[in-house]
């Protein structure tokens, strides 16, 4: 099969490796769409702590079932959606509702969608993948991981219908928030930037849209401030934007090693609550299913166009500079 290989930051090739043969409880699917992904990107730009070079990338799937080991969860010809991990469910943060922080659920994880056929371990097949509807296509099915971040994000909030929101940064998951949250009624949802192609993304989901360089704090503050960037600078940043007794979620992962500063009287007297959610649980993961299967949730704003596997190199030369949100590679 044909496979597109991560060998080291900024190099990409196109390679022809063996298909994978399904174990016990494991399926094998025939990729029929990945999307890209912005931690892909930064894989591709400065390396990444869970995905080995060199060896495959990429990590949001759907497909069709193409064989399966004894006892698999699902059968030839299935159309099937899902994540790249799942929690084991025995350990202390699993038993005690944090599934999203198990000790081992990056110990199976998937890698390696950007290829004819991606093979998915038993644990995942069996607690995280599941039937695509016929009226959902691939594309949008793709979605559900990156969608499944943000739910375990929302899960952990109460978002009420009249609270005033700012996203910081309107890449793929700062849109899927703008997405999340107007479908969850939320009316005032306004999303910072500079990309401008990105901010007309992000109106055409509803949000009202201001370039950074317009962003100041006003009146009261939000209630709720999402950073979306990854930048310690807009990390530090966010919380001048929060009402007395608001919500800061430190969304977007910054660099191994940096550190942010804060106004700790800000925190302290203005009782401002920081949360920094991270990846998500089997209830993110059915809360994200239900929303792509809703047919008044519409997602496909986010994608910039279908390519090749041999156009890899150039859709993260792309994506590096800002152009386009969401690939789909059809192998």
């Amino acid at each position: 099969m044909r496979a597109l290989i991560l060998e080291e930051p900024g190099s990409i090739r196109l390679q022809e490796t063996a298909i994978p043969r399904p174990s016990t409880g494991e399926v094998l699917i025939r990729v029929k769409a990945a999307t890209t992904c912005g931690t892909d990107l930064k894989a591709y730009l400065r390396g990444h702590p869970q995905i080995p070079m060199p060896g495959g990338f990429g990590h949001e799937y759907s497909g069709v079932v193409a064989a399966v080991g004894e006892g698999a969860p699902f059968a030839v010809g299935d159309a099937v959606m899902g994540v790249h991990s799942a929690p084991c469910q025995t350990c202390f943060w699993c038993l005690r509702g944090q599934e999203n922080l198990c000790e081992s659920i990056m110990a199976t994880k998937v890698l390696g969608s950007y290829a004819e056929y991606l093979l998915i371990p038993e644990r995942i097949a069996r607690i995280n993948v599941f039937p695509k509807p016929a009226a959902l296509s691939f594309e949008m099915a793709a979605l559900l991981e990156p969608l499944s971040c943000v739910a375990q994000a929302i899960e952990l909030l109460r978002v009420d219908a009249n609270d005033r929101v700012l996203i910081m940064g309107p890449g793929a998951i700062g849109l899927m928030f703008v997405a999340a949250l107007k479908h969850l009624g939320v009316g005032e949802v306004v999303l910072a930037g500079r990309n401008s192609a990105r901010l007309e993304v992000g109106e055409r989901l509803g949000a009202r849209t201001l370039y950074n360089g317009d962003l100041q704090p006003e009146g009261r503050g939000y209630d709720l401030v999402v950073e979306c960037t990854g930048s310690v600078e807009i990390w530090e940043r966010s919380l001048s934007f929060s009402r007395r007794g608001g919500t800061v979620v430190l969304f977007g992962g910054c660099p191994s090693g940096t550190s942010a500063s804060f106004d700790t009287r800000r925190v302290h007297y203005d009782q401002i609550s920081l949360l920094s959610p991270f990846h998500f649980g089997t209830s993110a993961v059915r809360t994200a299913r239900r929303w792509l299967m809703d047919p008044n949730f519409d997602l496909s704003p986010l994608l910039s166009g279908t390519r090749e596997l041999e156009d890899g190199e150039q859709v993260f030369r792309d994506l590096r500079d800002g152009v386009g949100l969401k690939y789909v590679f059809q192998p």
